[in-house]
């Protein structure tokens, strides 16, 4: 018989993660963060010196080299915030892994959060980098069509409105036909994970006849994202009501003006004790969400691949499916 997924099981994956296992979740959001502190280590030396010297215009640019003391000054910005990248396509692939382990182990646990340097990391940043290029160069011959129909509507003078027609039509049936196909390819790297192996063929042929279902998965997801995103918003939106309160001493907010903001900001930067401490007790909750966000996009995909896949070693299968 054709191996089957569960719609409801793929969507509960994440949260039953999240819930029964708290720390690795809260280990995942940890890692995803460490870019963002990098960051922030890198660029709050400039945020001080634009406040100390009264430039604090010159936070909302790009960062150009006459904004800085020395040309040195300005390379280390830039090696800080290379890093920084480098290290959040880090995190995101060994947190992506993790989790693709995680939802397929059973009840199997894992001291280290499941997080580990291995063979797996590696298949999965290979099929990762394939799938983006891969995309990215489709995208880039469908845009191709796009600019080519529009601006042939363009410079008709309106007697060729069927070329913009045909535009969007490619637009829309691109869009469409992407979010069909990423449902398959969100199979290959659990496969790559469950076989252990770059299973670019078996994790493709893994979602044959199950196209229409994994999208269906995909719209749900979309709708469970926004829903905990009203959710995010609207305790960001108590919280900015809160910190309103500590900042009422700076009167009227329409009244406020930059040497108000920059003064508020010094007097943070000169007793950072409260901001850290609300930090702290805000962090687990931060970095539990961080953990939760990749692995709501991740588990259910990994356990629809576990029941999708074809196993090559039957005896083998059956043995891990006895040690779960």
């Amino acid at each position: 018989m054709r191996p089957g997924f569960s719609i409801g099981d793929a969507v509960g994956a994440p949260f039953r993660l999240a819930f029964k296992r708290p720390l690795a979740t809260l280990a995942w959001g940890l890692v995803l963060m460490v870019p963002s502190v990098v960051a922030i280590w890198a660029f709050a030396p400039f945020v001080i010196q634009a406040l100390e010297t009264g430039d604090a215009g010159v936070l909302a640019a790009e960062g150009a080299v006459s904004d800085f003391e020395s040309l040195s000054q300005y390379m280390a910005f830039q090696a800080w915030s290379g890093l920084s990248n480098i290290l959040g396509l880090l995190a995101t692939l060994l947190v992506t892994t993790a989790v693709i382990r995680a939802a397929t182990a059973g009840r199997r646990g894992d001291s280290a959060a499941f997080l580990r340097f291995s063979r797996d990391e590696f298949h999965v940043a290979v099929i990762g980098i394939a799938i983006v290029v891969g995309t990215v160069v489709v995208w880039m011959l469908i845009g191709g069509l796009i600019l080519g129909f529009a601006v042939a509507a363009g410079v008709s003078g309106g007697q060729m409105n069927w070329a913009a027609l045909v535009a969007v039509g490619i637009g829309l049936i691109g869009v469409f036909a992407t979010l069909v196909i990423w449902g398959r390819l969100s199979l290959i790297a659990p496969a790559a994970v469950i076989l252990k192996s770059l299973a670019f063929d078996e994790g493709w042929k893994a979602g044959r006849g199950q196209t229409g279902r994994l999208f269906l998965l995909m719209l749900i997801l979309l709708a469970v994202t926004l829903l905990i995103g009203l959710f995010v918003f609207m305790l960001l939106l108590i919280a900015a009501v809160a910190m309103g309160a500590g900042l009422a001493s700076m009167g009227d907010p329409g009244d406020w003006d930059d040497a108000a903001v920059e003064a508020w900001m010094l007097a943070q930067l000169r007793n950072p004790w409260p901001m850290l401490g609300i930090g702290a007790v805000l962090l687990p909750v931060v970095a539990w969400l961080a953990g939760f966000s990749q692995a709501l996009w991740t588990a259910p995909f990994a356990v629809a691949a576990d029941g999708l896949v074809q196993r090559s070693d039957p005896a083998g299968a059956d043995d891990d499916t006895a040690a779960r």
